[in-house]
């Protein structure tokens, strides 16, 4: 099985953890700058996009996908919870993150080498991460993870984003307090104890210091 990512994509983390969870062996080759736009990797995935699984013949991409693909093809141990409830609580936190939270993250991310940090008509976008922040710590009661005391695919979304909560809310000038999060807080406290969420911690930290 190899794994095509970048070891500080939100994305990219989600199934770095899913597959350490699950206790698969994997490569994770280290890709340049260019590779994503490469023949080579286009003619595996021609959105050129990572994160991008292969699994012996089969390849996927889009990290929802690649992780519900590995909850399905490997379903032990079980990273959704038991009842359609709370299948559809995980899978909606998993869809928060995608679809708003992640994105915002990565548009701060990019403006601070694209010239837009620190331009007044900027400051909207880091009060927007603020409101998703909130928003997020309204709809969650850890204990101590997202769904409970099972780890989940809604859980292996949040590890690396919450890091860059507050490395980027620091860095545009407004960082996120704690006690605006108490939730995230203690949530993060239990999850950066398991070993998959460590590495993936580590793997970026070391990546973004390069």
């Amino acid at each position: 099985m190899k794994l095509y990512q970048l070891p500080y994509s939100h994305y990219s983390a989600k199934v770095s953890i899913t597959l350490l969870e699950k206790g698969l062996a994997y490569e994770a080759p280290a890709l340049d700058a260019g590779y994503q736009k490469s023949p080579e990797f286009l003619t595996l995935n021609p959105l050129g996009k990572v994160p991008f699984l292969q699994d012996g013949d089969f390849g996927i991409g889009e990290s929802e996908v690649i992780v519900e693909y590995l909850e399905e093809r490997y379903p032990h141990p079980a990273l959704l919870p038991g009842t359609p409830h709370e299948r559809a609580r995980s899978r909606w936190l998993s869809r928060f993150h995608d679809l708003y939270l992640g994105p915002q993250l990565s548009t701060l991310y990019f403006a601070l080498s694209d010239g837009r940090a620190g331009k007044p008509e900027f400051q909207p976008e880091v009060d927007r991460l603020h409101e998703l922040v909130a928003l997020l710590e309204s709809q969650i009661n850890p204990a101590p993870y997202f769904l409970g005391s099972q780890f989940t695919l809604a859980d292996a979304s949040y590890v690396l984003s919450y890091w860059y909560i507050g490395l980027l809310s620091k860095a545009h000038g407004k960082p996120v307090p704690d006690a605006d999060m108490p939730r995230l807080v203690n949530w993060f406290a239990a999850v950066k104890q398991r070993a998959s969420a460590a590495s993936v911690l580590k793997a970026a930290e070391i990546s973004l210091a390069q």
